[in-house]
C-alpha cells in the first residue's frame, strides 16, 4: 500500500469475508446469485472450456446481473449527463447501460467476455429504441493494454470478429466484478484513471481501495489495494463505491452532491400531466401479460388470507389482498417471487425503457437518486369492479405506468379518470387510451376507475418507487 499521488486515498482495512457489508440490496442480489450461477452450475460447466464464455478460461466473474434496486442509486452515484460515456466492463445483458442511455441520454460501451451475453445486449438495446446510444462487444478485459480505455481503440482485446472497431474514450467506467476480478483489473483501471482525460470509476460491492480477493486470501486487499485510491462512500447503503476524477479528493467530489430528490406533494402531482405512450405493447406482448397474469391470479387466488381478523395484525398488504382476490376487481402481483422478471424480462426491460426516456424529456420524477419496482400488478374488472375512492393516489411511489390491456368496445363504463389540477376543489376528467396504450403519471397523482357497467376491462400497472425491490406485494 503506497500513498503520495495528488488524491488522497483510504487506507486498506483487513477483514474477512463474514465480515463484508451488507447493503439494501444483498437479498434482491443473492436472488440473482442464486438463479443465474448456484441453479445453473452443470449448465456453466459445459461451457468450461469455451474462450468467449463468462464460463470459460478468460472470464473474470461470472455471469449475475445487478440487483435492479441497484441500478438507479448506480447511475445516480454516477451523476451522468447526456454528454457522458460510459463503458461498463462485465456488462452482462447490458441493462444497466439500457437503464443509463434512457434515462440520462448518454453513450454507452459495454464490454463482456460472453459473447451470447453481447448478443442478448445488443438485441435487447434494438428492442428499446436504444441502438444509437449503446454498443456492445465481446472483449477480454484482461487483455486490454495501458491507454486502451483512454482512446477507445481495444486492439486484440476484442474478440476477432469485433477487432477493428473504434469507440469513444470513456468519462465514466462502471465495474461490477468479483473481488478477484476487480483485483486483477485494478492495475489497469488504475493506471487510466491516473492518466485522465478526467474519469470516474465506479464499483458495486466492492471498493478498489479494499477489495478482498477471495481465490487468493488476502485479508488486506491485495495488488489492489496496494494501489493509491480515493474512494467516495457517500453511497456505501447501496453498495456503490465513487472513485472520482484523478486530482479531485473526495471531499470536493461529495461536496458537489447534486440535492436529493424531494418528495412531490399531492397538491403538486394533481397539477402535473399524464402522458400517453401509444402503442406501448403489442398483440403478443398483450398475451403473454394476460397469460401470466390469469395463471397467477388463481394461485394467487389460493394463497389469499381467507379470513381478516381486527386482532392478528394483518398487514396492508394482506387486506389489500383479500379483498382483489375475488369479487368485480381481481389484482394479481406479477412480480410476486420474480415471476415477471424472470418469464418476461425483454418485455419488462422494454417498458422501463420506455419509461425512463418519457420521465427524462418531462418530469424526471426518477432522476435525484435510486428507485426500483415497487409493484406490477395484472388488473381485471367485472362488473361493478372501480376504483371509487375520490381521493385515491399510488400513495408512497413515484412514477406509475397503466397499460389497457382490453379494447375499449369490449366493455362499458370503466373510464380512467385523473386530477384536473392542482387547484382546491378540481374535478377528475378522462383519459381515453386504446388497447397497448399506456399511461405514464406521477404516482401521487389522484386517479379513478369509474364503475365498469358491462364487459371485462384488463390493464397492467407498474409502480416505481425510491425503495427497495419487492417480491410479494405493494408493501414487500
Amino acid at each position: 500500500f503506497s500513498v503520495g499521488t495528488t488524491s488522497p486515498a483510504t487506507p486498506a482495512q483487513p477483514r474477512s469475508p463474514a465480515a463484508l457489508a451488507m447493503d439494501l440490496h444483498s437479498a434482491e442480489q443473492h436472488a440473482n446469485l442464486s438463479r443465474f450461477l448456484l441453479s445453473r452450475r452443470e449448465a456453466l460447466e459445459r461451457h468450461a472450456g469455451e474462450e468467449w464464455s463468462s464460463a470459460g478460461p478468460k472470464s473474470v466473474a461470472p455471469y449475475v446481473p445487478c440487483a435492479s434496486a441497484r441500478v438507479g442509486a448506480l447511475l445516480h452515484a454516477a451523476r451522468l449527463s447526456e454528454e457522458d460515456v460510459v463503458y461498463d466492463l462485465g456488462c452482462g445483458d447490458g441493462r444497466v447501460l439500457h437503464a443509463a442511455a434512457a434515462q440520462h441520454g448518454c453513450t454507452c460501451v459495454g464490454l463482456d467476455i460472453d459473447a451470447d451475453c453481447i448478443a442478448e445486449a445488443s438485441g435487447r438495446a434494438a428492442e428499446q429504441g436504444l441502438s444509437s446510444r449503446c454498443s456492445f462487444a465481446a472483449c477480454d478485459l484482461l487483455a486490454l493494454t495501458t491507454g486502451a480505455l483512454r482512446c477507445g481503440d481495444l486492439g486484440d482485446a476484442l474478440a476477432p470478429a469485433e477487432r477493428g472497431r473504434r469507440f469513444p474514450p470513456p468519462t465514466a467506467v462502471l465495474i461490477f466484478l468479483t473481488g478477484h476480478g476487480l483485483s486483477r483489473l485494478a492495475p489497469l483501471l488504475h493506471r487510466e484513471w491516473e492518466a485522465g482525460p478526467a474519469l470516474r470509476l465506479l464499483t458495486c460491492v466492492e471498493a478498489l481501495d479494499d477489495v478482498f480477493d477471495y481465490e487468493e486470501g488476502d485479508l488486506f486487499g491485495g495488488r489492489a489495494a496496494e494501489l493509491a485510491w480515493a474512494v467516495s462512500r457517500a453511497h456505501v447503503d447501496h453498495g456503490v463505491f465513487v472513485v472520482p476524477p484523478h486530482g479531485m479528493s473526495v471531499e470536493e467530489w461529495e461536496a458537489a452532491e447534486p440535492a436529493p430528490r424531494t418528495p412531490i406533494a399531492p397538491a403538486v402531482a394533481d397539477g402535473l400531466s399524464a402522458a400517453v405512450l401509444e402503442g406501448l405493447l403489442g398483440e403478443v406482448e398483450m398475451e403473454a401479460v394476460c397469460e401470466l397474469g390469469e395463471r397467477m391470479l388463481r394461485e394467487q387466488g389460493e394463497e389469499a388470507p381467507p379470513a381478516l381478523s381486527l386482532f392478528e395484525g394483518d398487514g396492508v398488504g394482506d387486506v389489500e389482498d383479500f379483498f382483489h382476490a375475488a369479487g368485480e376487481h381481481r389484482v394479481a402481483h406479477l412480480h410476486r417471487h420474480g415471476a415477471l422478471q424472470a418469464e418476461l424480462p425483454r418485455l419488462l426491460g422494454r417498458l422501463l425503457a420506455r419509461v425512463l426516456d418519457a420521465d427524462r424529456r418531462s418530469h424526471r420524477l426518477l432522476h435525484g437518486g435510486g428507485y426500483a419496482l415497487r409493484s406490477a400488478e395484472y388488473h381485471v374488472y367485472g362488473v361493478g369492479g372501480s376504483v371509487s375512492d375520490p381521493e385515491h393516489r399510488d400513495a408512497g411511489s413515484l412514477l406509475t405506468l397503466t397499460v389497457l390491456l382490453s379494447p375499449p368496445e369490449d366493455y362499458s363504463g370503466a373510464e380512467l379518470l385523473f386530477s384536473a389540477g392542482g387547484e382546491a376543489g378540481a374535478g377528475l376528467e378522462p383519459l381515453r387510451l386504446r388497447r397497448g396504450d399506456g399511461a405514464l403519471f406521477p404516482s401521487e397523482k389522484r386517479h379513478n376507475v369509474t364503475p365498469l357497467t358491462a364487459g371485462c376491462r384488463r390493464s397492467f400497472v407498474l409502480e416505481f418507487w425510491a425503495g427497495g425491490a419487492n417480491v410479494y406485494n405493494r408493501h414487500r
